[in-house]
Order: structure tokens, then C-alpha cells, then sequence
């Protein structure tokens, strides 16, 4: 059960009355407890529409546990791949090809974070330049949180798979019932999306359109960002990681996954996931967009909250704060000072 219920949701509504966001949608779940909230507005103007059920939030960098980490697990448990296979097995053209699926989930493969000027590429450069990138360390000797080895992955789940949306729809989205779940989902009018940053060079307030750079050149899919989802969606998700991999009786991961993500702990990261402390089993990510989701697994209690920060531009930083202070609260130690990076 989770305790703090009352302090996260004072925290989430000062953060709302201080403008460090328009809105936010949140879920505290447990075993019988899924309690849904929704508050404020989208945005300010025009957009100042109320904050309701089933909007799509773009998810950025939650697409790397939400999607790729959670498929990735899954090609672990049926043998499809191990940890130690080397990227060049499955890619071409790689310039460290022996890099291996392990360095890339603990971000520690000696790649840099991003790419510099992305915003002077297209498709096809970029994936060069994702391929040919240089290692900024030694790899394992740091944990450097890395886009591009989480692009990576997406390329080598499509490898196997034969495409990354086609494999997270079939293997995770439609067995959990998240049904407004994916990348590019243009099927939808422009009204069911939350809207993200003012960007002139793209022709205003994104509404729909994938906000991450990257992920825009590579067609809106992309292994470390790109999908977009709903709190309701998001909340069957992390039931079935509290369930242990179970959903509506159904085995989506198996006991061996939550096995390897207890067994690495390194530099307050495990495979795909933060992890909060060397101790139990409480794991987290955030997105840029603003963006998280935690999960403590000992006691099987979630909380995933969505919000468009960056709205209407990136420079307003307030929220960030907020949500490190309501995690804190989740996992019941708002003072600790967390080892590792907010990856935002």
C-alpha cells in the first residue's frame, strides 16, 4: 500500500499552482489499488483544455523501458539473445561492433549521450553517424546515459523481430490491453494528444508529432523515444510488472527477468531501469517531455505520472524538482540524494 498518497498528491498540486506545469495525469497502483488522477489543463491560451482521461502523452525516454527494455527482456528469457552477444552479431557498418547488449542497457558502452547538431542531419546521416560514433570512455569504466546505445537496441530488436513497432505491438502492447500505445499513431485527431514545445522550425506547438529530434528523423521510431501512450495504458503496464510479469494470467516476462534486474546494480542503474538504491527492488525512469514511472517490486506498488513540461518551451525547468520530490515520496525516502543522474 502506498503510504505517501497524501504528499504526492499535495506535491503534484503545488507544482500545478507554481506553473511548473499546466497539468498532470498521475496513477498510485498496488496489487487491488488502481487510483487515477487528472488535473489541470494542457497548456495555457488555446490550449487551456482540462486534463482527461485517455489524452496521449508523447513518453520520450520512457519509451526505452516501456518498449525496448521490456522486449529486450523478453528475447532474454525465450534465448533469442544473451547478454554478452556482441551489437556486430545482429547490425552492419557498426564502428564498435563489439559492444555488447549488456554495455548498451547499463549505459556504460563508452558511447556518448547524443549526438552534436542533430538538428543539421537527415535520416541518413544520423544513422551514420549513430553507427560510426566514437566511445567518449573505456567501456564499463563510467555509466554515461546514452541515446544512441538505446537506438541501437531498437535497430537489433528489428533485426529479429523484423520491425520495432510491429514487435512491441504483438509482444507487449496488445497482451496488456494497451490499446493507444505506439509510435506514429497519426490515425488519431490532433485533439487526443497533449501538446509539447514551440518549435518555429517545425511549425509551432508539436501536437502529435513526436518531439525528440532523433526520433523524428528516424520516422517517429526509434528505441529510445517515440511512443506515445495514456496514463490508463501506462498503468496496466506497470501492473504487470508488479504482478511479477503477469497479466490477466497471462506471462508476459518470465521470473528470470526480474532476476537479472535485481542481480546488476551499477552506478544507480540496472538493465534499461534507474534503480533507486543498491537495496531492494525500486526502479524508475523519466522522459524528457516530463515523463516517469516508478515501481517498487518488494512492495508491488507503482506510480506513473505524465505531464508536457516542456511546454510551452524546454526552458522552464520548475517541474523537474516536483518530480524527483513525488518519487521520493513514492518510494519513501524524500531526503536521500539519489546516486545517479536525473536522465531527462
Amino acid at each position: 500500500m502506498i503510504t505517501n498518497n497524501l504528499g504526492i498528491a499535495e506535491t503534484i498540486n503545488n507544482a500545478i499552482n507554481q506553473r511548473a506545469v499546466y497539468g498532470v495525469s498521475y496513477s498510485l497502483l498496488g496489487l487491488e489499488q488502481n487510483e487515477q488522477h487528472y488535473l489541470g489543463y494542457q497548456g495555457t491560451g488555446s490550449d487551456k483544455i482540462a486534463i482527461r482521461p485517455d489524452l496521449e502523452y508523447d513518453l520520450a525516454s520512457l519509451t526505452k523501458v516501456i518498449g525496448t527494455s521490456t522486449r529486450i527482456l523478453q528475447l532474454l528469457g525465450i534465448d533469442k539473445i544473451k547478454l554478452t552477444d556482441t551489437i556486430g552479431n545482429f547490425l552492419t557498418n557498426l564502428k564498435h561492433p563489439e559492444l555488447t547488449i549488456k554495455d548498451l542497457l547499463l549505459h556504460c558502452s563508452g558511447l556518448p549521450a547524443d549526438i552534436a547538431d542533430v538538428s543539421e542531419l537527415n535520416r541518413a546521416g544520423l544513422i551514420e553517424r549513430v553507427k560510426q560514433a566514437d566511445l567518449i570512455y573505456p567501456t564499463g569504466s563510467q555509466t554515461v546515459y546514452s541515446d544512441l546505445g538505446f537506438i541501437l537496441l531498437g535497430w537489433i530488436i528489428a533485426a529479429i523481430d523484423g520491425d520495432l513497432a510491429d514487435s512491441l505491438n504483438e509482444h507487449i502492447f496488445k497482451p496488456l490491453a494497451m490499446n493507444q500505445t505506439g509510435f506514429k499513431l497519426a490515425n488519431q485527431p490532433p485533439a487526443n494528444f497533449v501538446p509539447t514545445e514551440n518549435l518555429p522550425q517545425r511549425g509551432g506547438i508539436i501536437r502529435g508529432q513526436v518531439h525528440d529530434q532523433k526520433a523524428w528523423l528516424l520516422d517517429g521510431q526509434s528505441g529510445h523515444a517515440g511512443l506515445f501512450s495514456t496514463l490508463s495504458d501506462l498503468s496496466n503496464f506497470a501492473s504487470m510488472y508488479l504482478h511479477y510479469g503477469i497479466f490477466n494470467e497471462q506471462p508476459i516476462l518470465q521470473p528470470a527477468s526480474f532476476a537479472l534486474l535485481k542481480k546488476f546494480y551499477q552506478n544507480g542503474r540496472t538493465l534499461g531501469w534507474q534503480r533507486w538504491s543498491p537495496e531492494g527492488m525500486k526502479i524508475w525512469h523519466t522522459g524528457f517531455t516530463g515523463t516517469s514511472i516508478a515501481l517498487d517490486l518488494d512492495q508491488k506498488t507503482g506510480f506513473v505520472c505524465l505531464t508536457n513540461r516542456i511546454y510551452p518551451t524546454r526552458q522552464n525547468q520548475a517541474w523537474l524538482k516536483w518530480r524527483k520530490l513525488a518519487v521520493g515520496l513514492f518510494f519513501e525516502e524524500p531526503e536521500m540524494i539519489v546516486s545517479s543522474t536525473i536522465t531527462d
